[in-house]
């Protein structure tokens, strides 16, 4: 597609060179490629459950939980009720008995462009940002997570739909710039909202500016679907996403990172040296079942780590 040619814009030299005096002193610096993206101070939980966990939230800054957990009740007090609460939203699958699929259900085209492609394993839909009926069905889901006293929301399946455009290009094309323009759209309207999303690596420097922080899920080791079994990540991999995430610290230098493991409740051993990884990186580290039910506790360092 052809553009409109640019015309230079002339400015004489002194005046220039002030100009990008000023410019520079505006813009943060990048994060030295040996420098840690962040402190990694924040303590937070991940759970899904719908029965209350004291002892784990005890001690945390953060919990991002089910939107169906049971919130304990108002301190009363006017300093901040820690953890603060961040309500589970998928805002790229629609769960095919959930309360969206409902919402949906109750339009006049119900679920009618909507659904993109199926999720077998998860039982859901990869859904489209882009259709109005889904958005308002998210927004609604917002507002009712607000009324029951959650700090902020949790950005699940942002991955989703950018696959999807991805692979279909054509039909998907658009899908990066709704989601971006879903996110700002939230942070702009409820702008005390904590909000943080999972991945989205595609666009996560364009959504950092809205962001609270960010979820690395799959750090150093994921529950793998096909295989049903839990799995080191490639060093690679996951070199290339931090990449991402400096980027992103660039647009929103207060962004918090955290990092999300996987490993056997039941015969952990997986992610030993995963928490160390996180920290050198700046990130607060989390380990849990594929489920998000069972936390796995720090595993002490073996030989040669």
């Amino acid at each position: 597609m052809k553009t409109a040619e640019r015309i230079p814009l002339r400015v004489p030299g002194g005046i220039f060179f002030m100009i990008l005096l000023l410019l520079s002193s505006c813009i943060p610096p990048a994060p030295s490629p040996r420098e840690s993206l962040g402190n990694g101070r924040l303590r937070y939980a991940v759970y899904y459950g719908d029965n209350r966990q004291e002892a784990l939230m005890k001690g945390r800054d953060w919990a991002i939980v089910s939107d169906t957990y049971p919130m304990p009740p108002p301190s009363g007090s006017l300093k901040p009720r820690l953890p603060r609460y961040l309500a589970y939203l998928s805002v790229g699958e629609v769960d095919r008995d959930g309360p969206i699929a409902r919402a949906l259900s109750r339009t006049p085209e119900g679920e009618r462009g909507v659904y993109l492609s199926e999720n077998v394993f998860w039982g859901s839909h990869v859904a489209d940002i882009r259709n109005p009926a889904f958005r308002k069905a998210l927004y609604d889901r917002v507002e009712r997570d607000r009324r029951l006293g959650f700090s902020g929301l949790f950005l699940d399946t942002l991955d989703s739909p950018l696959a999807y455009e991805e692979q279909h290009p054509r039909k998907g094309a658009g899908i990066r710039r709704a989601l971006v323009s879903f996110v700002e759209t939230l942070h702009a309207t409820y702008p005390r909202l904590l909000i943080v999303g999972n991945r989205g690596f595609p666009i996560l420097p364009r959504l950092a500016p809205s962001l609270s922080g960010v979820l690395f899920e799959d750090f150093c080791t994921r529950f793998s679907e096909g295989r049903k079994v839990y799995v080191r990540v490639d060093s690679g991999e996951r070199a290339r996403f931090l990449e991402v995430i400096r980027q992103a610290k660039v647009r929103n230098p207060g962004l918090q990172l955290l990092a999300l493991d996987y490993d056997n409740p039941d015969a952990p051993g997986l992610s030993r040296g995963c928490g160390r990884l996180a920290e050198k990186d700046g990130f607060s580290h989390y380990v849990s079942d594929w489920r998000l039910l069972r936390p796995v506790g720090p595993l002490r360092r073996g030989a040669g780590e």
